[in-house]
């Protein structure tokens, strides 16, 4: 709970917030039966979730790896860059260049056609 409780202040400016907040949370009872205490320690978890999820790294686009395609140019989601199982530019396949790969644009890490996220960085496909 103080690792929590750590994580939710991390943001504050103010040390006199700060103090404030540390003092509630260090009065709330521990016993189940305290509704308020219930409620207020579901309300820092939650927090604590959230906090979690933010500092997940952020979705990354595709780009093709050959330059005279508009998906070099301007990178695509992985939903309209198709979900084929060998990793390659289907832009490129419409339109006769052949079989090029798309790669990550986070790290340049080619994409394997069976995961939603870069094998390489770990950042999911937008």
């Amino acid at each position: 709970m103080e690792m929590q409780c750590e994580l939710l202040i991390s943001n504050f400016k103010d040390r006199e917030t700060i103090a404030r907040v540390k003092e509630i949370i260090g009065r709330v009872p521990d016993e189940p039966s305290s509704h308020r205490g219930g409620a207020l320690k579901l309300g820092l978890e939650k927090a604590f979730e959230l906090k979690k999820q933010k500092r997940q790294p952020p979705g990354v686009l595709l780009r093709c790896t050959y330059s005279p395609c508009a998906w070099y140019h301007t990178p695509v989601t992985y939903s309209s860059a198709g979900t084929n199982l060998n990793g390659h530019c289907q832009n490129c396949i419409n339109r006769g260049y052949g079989g090029r790969y798309l790669q990550c644009v986070g790290c340049g890490t080619n994409r394997n056609g069976r995961h939603a996220s870069c094998q390489s960085c770990k950042r999911n496909f937008t």
